[in-house]
């Protein structure tokens, strides 16, 4: 223990900013802090899991000393939802959480210095959340949280020939088993970006994404056709390249131009000659009925004189 009455004599012959410093130093050797605190250590950071593969959930208590004796919870968001539950002097695991039965499996081996391990087997998207370790006994309740992602890589690209459309080819890419919903991409042979004909993502009772898009390939520069496929939350992508011969791939030339453009004014030239002899008939049956109105005007008229000169002859 420090002599006091020699170091107040002393910080009274210093400067006050030293007395300052000094008496700091004083008060945190009057308060120091207990050194046997303990608290609970998990996870520092958020876990990623990939679908249908195990994911570890450590928890140990700060100091080393034994675990055994203590109640050790999992829990999801809150104590109440129980992933699972380990007490002394046997593991059990009621109540636990209906999705995570028969997938967990918990590992014990160093309990005794204050760590133990949680595996969940299996993953699926609906794990996807904010997990916590809870340390309790009669002297002790302590507890740490962190968050677990889900990650889910899907299958090959596959592409398919749908048939040809205006000017080029229709293909069609196809992938399933994603999570989350991925991203994807058409490029051409210079690595250029190629607008999509249409993309429909669609997310099955498992929470798994798949995914149908499709292009239009015209000739020259887009006879290489990539289909990239990537998970947001993963470094890796699925890739598909295909190899398409020009020969397959109609290009714009004059006469192509020129035949459309006869393809396009042939019909309206065919329907105005139509128009032009619809016209042309009309009007010459028109004319026919109208000479044939004649003769039967200038009969009626011949046999109206004929008969008024028959009857004059027969009065004179």
């Amino acid at each position: 223990m420090a002599d006091f009455s020699v170091l107040l004599g002393f910080l009274k012959q210093t400067p006050w900013c030293l007395t300052i410093f000094f008496t700091y130093l004083l008060f945190l050797q009057l308060w120091e802090v207990n050194s046997d605190e303990v608290w609970v250590l998990g996870p520092e950071e958020s876990i990623l899991a990939r679908v249908g593969e195990a994911v570890e959930f450590p928890c140990r208590l700060s100091s080393y000393q034994d675990a055994g004796y203590m109640e050790i919870l999992w829990f999801r968001t809150q104590v109440s939802n129980v992933v699972y539950l380990y007490q002394e002097p046997q593991g059990r695991s009621n109540p636990q959480m209906a999705q995570f039965r028969n997938r967990t499996l918990f590992e014990a081996y160093d309990i005794g210095e204050g760590s133990v391990n949680l595996h969940i087997l299996s993953v699926v998207p609906s794990d996807e959340g904010r997990y916590g370790c809870r340390f309790l006994s009669h002297n002790f309740s302590g507890e740490a949280t962190w968050e677990l992602e889900v990650a889910g890589l899907g299958s090959d690209p596959h592409i398919s020939l749908e048939g040809f459309n205006g000017e080029g080819i229709q293909l069609q890419c196809s992938s399933s088993g994603w999570y989350p919903k991925p991203k994807v991409q058409w490029r051409g042979h210079q690595d250029q970006c190629l607008s999509p004909e249409s993309e429909d993502i669609t997310q099955n009772a498992q929470g798994l994404f798949s995914l149908e898009t499709s292009v239009i390939v015209r000739g020259g520069t887009h006879s290489n056709v990539s289909c990239i496929i990537q998970n947001p939350l993963l470094p890796q992508k699925k890739e598909f390249v295909l190899q398409i011969a020009d020969v397959f791939l109609p290009r714009t030339s004059p006469w192509k131009k020129a035949f459309v453009g006869t393809l396009v004014v042939l019909p309206l030239c065919l329907v105005a000659l139509a128009v032009l002899a619809l016209r042309y008939f009309y009007k010459q049956r028109r004319f026919q009925e109208n000479r044939v109105k004649q003769g039967e005007q200038d009969r009626e008229k011949l046999q109206t004189e004929l008969d008024w000169r028959r009857s004059e002859g027969q009065a004179g």
